[in-house]
Parts: structure tokens; sequence; C-alpha cells
């Protein structure tokens, strides 16, 4: 699935969709994790809302989205927690790839409310702690320096936002819908 990103990116740009892919991927996981019944023509539909979809280049997005929407689904069910987020690759300078991951964490909130999901969700406090803490990674405008130490917090943050969105949806979907609960989640870590 991961290998999809800078295709879709590609397909996106080319429609001039206002969602890029990390963005589209966060919609879908929302969308998912608030309701199983989550159709993939609605989800494409609000990921290509402001374009007019046209030729070839709406042909080959179309696909990479159906192929996005088949992997993501079978990936979040998987009971062997295998599920990733959609992110640039490693050989993306930091920047890029935190302000994906910002992306992704907004797209996700709003595919949770799009998804049924509200306020008045029954919901641990782990579980809210984890929404307000994506609320903040969603803001990220940094444009942290490519070293060592930052690069060492954004894979943290990544392994927190992924572990984080698997606790929230076996809380929304109950315990049938993941076999085992993550083992717990780090703390936030911060870029510098």
């Amino acid at each position: 699935m991961l290998e999809l990103y800078e295709p879709l990116e590609q397909a996106l740009a080319a429609l001039e969709a206002s969602s890029g892919a990390a963005a589209a991927h966060g919609q879908l996981c929302g969308m998912l994790t608030a309701s199983e019944a989550t159709e993939r023509a609605r989800w494409i539909a609000m990921v290509l809302e402001d374009t007019a979809p046209r030729g070839d280049a709406a042909k080959a997005c179309l696909e990479l989205l159906s192929q996005l929407y088949d992997e993501t689904q079978q990936a979040l069910a998987d009971p062997e927690l295998g599920w990733r987020v959609l992110l640039p690759g490693d050989a993306e300078p930091l920047a890029v790839r935190s302000v994906a991951l910002g992306a992704w964490s907004e797209g996700y909130l709003l595919g949770l409310a799009v998804g049924g999901l509200t306020r008045e969700t029954d919901l641990p406090d782990e579980a809210r702690e984890i929404l307000r803490d994506l609320a903040e990674i969603a803001q990220v405008e940094s444009d942290p320096e490519d070293d060592e130490d930052n690069e060492h917090a954004y894979e943290e943050l990544v392994e927190y936002v992924r572990m984080g969105t698997l606790l929230i949806r076996e809380h929304v979907r109950g315990a049938d819908s993941a076999r085992r609960r993550p083992a717990g989640h780090a703390r936030r870590p911060r870029l510098h």
C-alpha cells in the first residue's frame, strides 16, 4: 500500500484535487473507523469534490483510489495490526513528511466526522486524548531540520498516530474489528 503514495499524489495533482494522497487516506481511514459501511463511491466523491475528472488522468486516479480503498479496508481489519499510515517515503525531506502527517491527521478527523463520529460518541479518555493529539498534529506548520533527533521524533510520532488510530478503531468498532488491543501508545514526541 505504501507504494501508492507517489502515484496517487501525482494523480490527484493532475486533477487539481484539493486533497493529497495523505489527506485522502486519512479521510478514508476515519470514515472506515466510524462506519464499516463506508461506500467507496462516497469517499471518492469527497476526495474529488472540487474537480472535474475526465479522460485518462481521471481514469488513472480512480483506479488508484479504488486500489487504496480495497487495500486500506483489508489492512485495517488485519488482526496482526499491519496497517500503515500512507505518507511520503523516507527519501523526502522531513518537512514534506511532517506536513503530510499533519494532512493525514486532519483528513482522519474529517473522515471520522463524515462517518458519523460525534463529540457525544462514547469513547474512553485514552481515545479522546489521541483525538486531541491528532488535532494538534493536523496543525503542523513547522520546518524541522533534517537531523537524527528530529527523524527519530518523526518516526515515533508516525507510530503513535498508527497505534492511536488502531486503538480508536477498536473502541469505535468494538472488539470484533480487532482481535487484540494495541499494547498501548508512546508519548507523543515533539519535532524540534
